[in-house]
Parts: structure tokens; sequence; C-alpha cells
């Protein structure tokens, strides 16, 4: 009589493993439906299956005939060949199941995930920023600010907007989620946190690549991107998961994003005349190789989730038209304070719009003589595509000024004051906010200066 051998314990399958494996049966039993013929590796796992129902149940038929016909008390504990072998064959189909299973996930095996390994690239928050602050990417982030100019185009497979020298276009990626309808959500909701991801985007690029081709790529994490936006990490470490995800649905709008710039040119002809040539180029903000997003959710035998992360990867680098707003010395970029990325981009969202608009004013008008710059209220308003609203004026003036005060404290703007017209205080009381912005300007020093320089170098010491 053969001797009856335990079955092997059972491989504990994952949920995503059960979930492949479920798939593929049903594809199996789905071929054999309309009769089509199965593959090398799936008949062997159909016939394995099969083998396995058939040999359980001819077990437990045989298991059960011989308890019900055994004799009570003879002090028996033998089983016939009658029940060993039937129980012999389910071990065996058993063991053949478990090895069809294993060769099944060894053929189709789960896709390596961007798990972070390696050195970590040098995210820390920077001493200063190099933004860029020509005309034309001026008003360009001032749109991500202003959600009630972006429309949807009439074939609906992207949104514009439009301000000055600057004319915008994301398209549409219905696959990727990144509908007409759900950017202009996300910019609505998101557009500062875009503007500061952009910005700390230029800054690891440089730091990394500077002084090369622009089509140089640079591989980073979302996580390197908030770490050098100096957000602050959980009590275990690394970030949030909603943040991180955050970041790459940036990331991806930003990659949608093209930026059409027209120039005119004026030629001398042969004869003496001229010759006017505008030219129109398409340009983008950068150029995304690759992005891969990896959600990752462990659960226990009860199928309680115990724990879940993201890891976000990507491949990118600065269109050209970005490379040449910041690439070199002329007015084209600004330097400001690193700090500006730290701050929240709902809450303090009118700081960061502020703080970016006064550091392309200052660059445009370098070469002003004095270190103070003067700019009136209206005119920073409208650098920043602030409109003024028509109601509740007193209001919007307080968080101007608010954010004003704000930047000057942190040191991102220095000597930075918001000068009122006189008597303002009695403009007010007669409910006349509207002359009081009128008659207001903004002072500041330099952000180029020498004074400046050392205050941002202090402020890192510390």
């Amino acid at each position: 009589m053969d001797e009856v051998k335990p079955p092997s314990a059972e491989k504990e399958l994952t949920p995503a493993e059960i979930d492949q494996l479920e798939w593929l049966i049903g594809t199996i039993d789905a071929k054999n439906l309309i009769g089509e013929t199965l593959s090398e590796s799936e008949k062997a796992i159909y016939d394995a299956l099969n083998e396995l129902r058939s040999a359980e149940r001819a077990s437990r038929e045989a298991f059960a005939a011989f308890y019900l016909s055994a004799p009570n008390g003879d002090g028996s504990s033998a089983l016939p060949d009658t029940v060993t072998q039937p129980i012999n064959r389910w071990i065996q189909a058993r063991r053949n199941w478990d090895e069809q299973v294993e060769r099944f996930f060894r053929r189709v095996s789960l896709p390596s995930l961007p798990v972070r390994t390696g050195q970590r690239v040098r995210a820390n928050l920077p001493d200063s920023l190099r933004i860029p602050a020509s005309a034309p990417a001026r008003d360009l982030m001032s749109l991500f600010f202003a959600p009630h100019l972006w429309r949807t185009q009439v074939t609906g497979d992207a949104v514009m907007a439009t301000r000055q020298d600057a004319s915008v276009r994301v398209d549409s990626d219905e696959l990727a989620g990144l509908s007409a309808e759900a950017t202009l959500k996300q910019i609505a909701r998101q557009g500062a946190s875009v503007a500061q991801t952009f910005f700390a985007l230029i800054g690891l690029w440089q730091e990394r690549n500077m002084g090369k081709p622009y089509e140089t790529y640079l591989t980073i994490y979302a996580s390197d991107l908030l770490r050098y936006q100096g957000r602050r990490q959980t009590r275990n470490g690394g970030y949030h998961k909603e943040d991180i995800l955050a970041k790459g649905r940036e990331i991806y709008l930003l990659s949608r994003i093209s930026v059409p710039l027209a120039a005119t040119h004026t030629a001398t002809n042969a004869d003496g005349g001229t010759r006017d040539i505008r030219l129109t180029s398409l340009g983008r903000l950068l150029s995304l190789e690759s992005l891969e997003i990896a959600e990752t959710t462990d659960r226990d035998k009860e199928g309680t989730i115990t724990q879940s992360s993201s890891v976000v990867r990507f491949q990118y680098h600065l269109g050209k038209t970005v490379q040449n707003w910041v690439g070199d010395d002329h007015a084209n970029h600004a330097q400001i304070s690193g700090k500006l990325l730290t701050y929240h981009p709902v809450r303090q969202k009118y700081q960061i719009l502020l703080g970016f608009s006064i550091a392309c004013y200052d660059r445009l008008h370098r070469d002003d003589d004095g270190r103070l710059r003067r700019i009136s209220l209206p005119d920073l308003l409208n650098l920043a595509s602030l409109e003024i609203p028509q109601k509740r004026l007193s209001e919007f003036l307080a968080t101007i000024e608010d954010a004003l005060n704000e930047l000057g404290r942190d040191g991102v703007v220095p000597d930075l004051h918001l000068q009122k017209p006189e008597r303002w205080h009695e403009m007010l009381a007669r409910r006349d906010a509207r002359s009081v912005i009128a008659g207001s300007s903004v002072t500041f020093s330099a952000l180029s200066s020498e004074r400046f320089e050392k205050r941002i170098s202090a402020q890192n010491v510390k």
C-alpha cells in the first residue's frame, strides 16, 4: 500500500496574483466556449486544473464511502487502497497545479516598479531661484493664477488662454484623465502649484545640467521636487501619497503645454527697400520622455489595507524656448529667493504671484538708477493679471497688503513696503477703497543688489 503523504503547502498568492490567475482562467473558459485553440501554456493550466478538480472529487467520494462502510470499534487505522490511491492522486494533482501556477507567474511577471534605489538627486531648497522674466513668460505664468481667462476649444481637444504677448494651449488627453474639463478644474484649483512645479523643474534641471544642451534629459522623482520645494515630510519619512500623485498630474499637464511665439524681423532689400518677416514658432515648456506612476497597496489575510505608497518617476528636459528664457545673462530671467517655492499654493497664492511679478519687474528695470524700485499698485496688479474686483474692495486691498508684508518679512523681496496715499484712512471711511488702490505704490530694494545677495546667504546659513 502506498504511503499517504500530507499535501504540499499551497503558495500564498497576493491579491494582484489572484486577479491575474482568475483573469487567465476566465480567458481559457471563453476560448473553450467559442472553440478557439488554446496555447501550450494555457492548455497546461487547463489540464492541471481539470485534473485537480477530478482528483479532489474522487478522493472525497472514496473517503466518504470508506467512512460509511467501516465497522465501528475494530481498532483498525489503516486505509485500504481504494482510499489511498485517490488521495495520492489528489496530492500529485495539487503539486502539478502549484507547479503550473508558479510557471505562469514566471512567464507573466508583474512589471518592474519605479522603486527608489541608489543615490538620490540633491534636491534641497535652493538659496535663490532663477525664473523666466521675459514678457511672454511672465504672462504665461500669470495665466495659471487666472482661471477665468481659460476657454475650451470648439473642437474640445484643448483649452487655451491669451494675455497680451502670451497665448497658451494645453492639449487634452482623455486616456490619461486630462480632459478639457479636468484641465480647467486643475488650473482653477492648483494653478499656483503648477507654476511652482515649473519653477522647481527649471531649478533642478539647471543645477544638474547647467551648460549642457537643452535636450539633455534628467531623471528624477516627485519626492525630489517636493524636497526641493522645502515641503515637510511625514513623521515616518517620505511624503503623502496624495502629494506625490498631484506632482505627477502637474508634470504631465506642463508637458502638454505649447507656447506659440511670434517675432517680426525687418531686412533691407538690394534696391534699398525693406522686407518685414514675421516668424511664428510653437514650442513646449518641457519634453517628457517618460512618466511612471506606481501605486502599491498591501493587504493582510483578511483583505484589510495595511499600507499604501506611490512612486512617480519621470525623465524630462526643458523646452528650447524655456532654455532661452533662463539660460543666459540677459533680461529673460530674474533671480529670487527659493522661499517662493515654500508658499502654500492655495492659501498663499498671492504671495507666489506677486513675488514672481516683482522679480520680473526688477529684472526688466535693472538698468534704472538707484537701488530702490517703485511701481504703482495698479501696474503691479496688472503685471500679475490680478483684476481689481467691483465689490469688497477693502477686503481685496487687505489681502494684497498682507501678501506684500509677508514677502517682506520672509526676505523674498527686501525692504518691501506698500505706500498708501495721504488721508487713505478717510478714503476707506468713505468706502472709497478704489481711490486708495489707485494712489498706492509698492517700493522695494533691487533684488540683484549686493545687500540682497548677502541677506539670502545669511538666512540660509541660519
